[in-house]
């Protein structure tokens, strides 16, 4: 059997749905465009990215979500969220950029400028993956910070599902099934995964609690309520396809 070509992000969440598996790593936004470009046979791909696809085919069974948390794509500010005038977007992330959009447009009913740089080092902005973390981390009690996770999840009762493994058209035929035998294999191994990280036990404590990798029928609910808004907020169009599960 060929090997597919595979393409994930470079963050430490993406670690174990490619346990034993080689890809080439970028950013969420670069990755979008390789795929599309025809690099990869399957890409872990912003759940955002994949719903844009002409005809999109996920994979099924596991994926890069939340059921509260996530601790890695947060707004950080030093204002009452509707006082910012602001907010530095990452461009590393079209998903998280977008939901951010849904979330403030129907649940919090306020419109900050969505910019994409600022010299005030102060500034509201959206970070996401091990980068936010970092800095949630080493930051000061001024800054506060919502998790689109949990803000999501408050909203709607729902998880959230930020990536998926999402197939070409030509893929091997037997790539969906290696990448779910890759997935459960890496999170029998969570623990050795950790053991990889500079810190341990909060790699761990980040794989078990702030990430949920199934995809099952709440999972894919949520696909389908988070492609809804989308459309409701001229973010994707209303003749975009279904996402069909592979």
């Amino acid at each position: 059997m060929s090997t597919p070509r595979l393409g994930s992000v470079p963050y430490l969440n993406a670690h174990p749905l490619l346990y034993g598996l080689e890809a080439e790593k970028a950013t969420p936004a670069v990755l979008s465009e390789q795929f599309v470009a025809g690099r990869y046979d399957a890409a872990l791909l912003p759940v955002y990215e994949t719903l844009r696809l002409p005809q999109p085919r996920i994979v099924d069974g596991f994926g890069i979500g939340s059921l509260g948390p996530v601790h890695s794509v947060v707004v950080v500010h030093r204002r009452p969220l509707e006082d910012v005038p602001e907010i530095v977007l990452d461009p590393a992330s079209r998903t998280s950029s977008n939901l951010l959009r849904v979330l403030l447009t129907m649940r919090f009913r306020i419109s900050p400028r969505l910019v994409g740089s600022s010299a005030d080092p102060h500034a509201a902005r959206l970070i996401i993956g091990d980068p936010a973390m970092e800095f949630q981390r080493g930051m000061d009690s001024a800054w506060e910070v919502l998790d689109l996770g949990r803000a999501w999840n408050e909203w709607t009762g729902l998880p959230f599902v930020f990536a998926t493994w999402t197939l070409s058209e030509d893929a091997p035929l037997h790539t969906a099934g290696l990448l779910r035998d890759a997935a459960r294999a890496g999170l029998a191994a969570l623990r050795e995964i950790a053991d990889l990280e500079p810190d341990p036990r909060a790699a761990l404590d980040y794989l078990t609690r702030s990430m949920h990798y199934p995809i099952g029928e709440p999972q894919k609910h949520a696909i389908r309520e988070f492609r809804g808004m989308l459309v409701a907020c001229g973010l994707l169009p209303a003749s975009s396809a279904e996402p069909v599960f592979v």
